[in-house]
């Protein structure tokens, strides 16, 4: 399995804590806007690294998982900032949501219907033919 494919997906997971770390800190001591502006950058990284990730590699790729996740990283910077604590909660808890849809996408355990449709192969696999 290519190394930046395994970085994307265990890096990935670890995240999806940070995420609810955020929501957690924000709910019981209030927002930490550098908290919250870390975990939004270190997403910014997971994205680049799996879109490099994409490219090479020869597993078909579903179209919702970038725009998922490209959302939830929208929500992620728009609540960054913010002090204000139910902004942060519904912002970050959104892109939870969104980044745990993103993973099931293409993960074993998530449906079908997102592994027949709107399905892209990498640039690297039609080369190959």
């Amino acid at each position: 399995m290519n190394p930046l494919f395994t970085a994307h997906k265990h890096y990935g997971t670890t995240l999806l804590v940070l995420v609810l770390a955020v929501i957690v800190v924000a709910l019981v001591k209030g927002p930490k806007p550098v908290f919250q502006r870390i975990v939004a950058v270190l997403v910014d990284i997971n994205l680049v690294v799996g879109l490099v990730a994409f490219f090479q590699t020869v597993r078909p790729i579903s179209w919702f998982h970038p725009i998922l996740a490209l959302g939830a990283v929208g929500l992620l910077h728009a609540g960054a900032k913010s002090e204000d604590k139910g902004k942060v909660v519904r912002c970050f808890s959104i892109a939870l949501v969104l980044l745990v849809a993103a993973w099931a996408v293409n993960a074993s355990w998530g449906p079908e219907w997102f592994k027949t449709h709107f399905v892209k192969l990498p640039a690297v696999a039609t080369v190959a033919k």
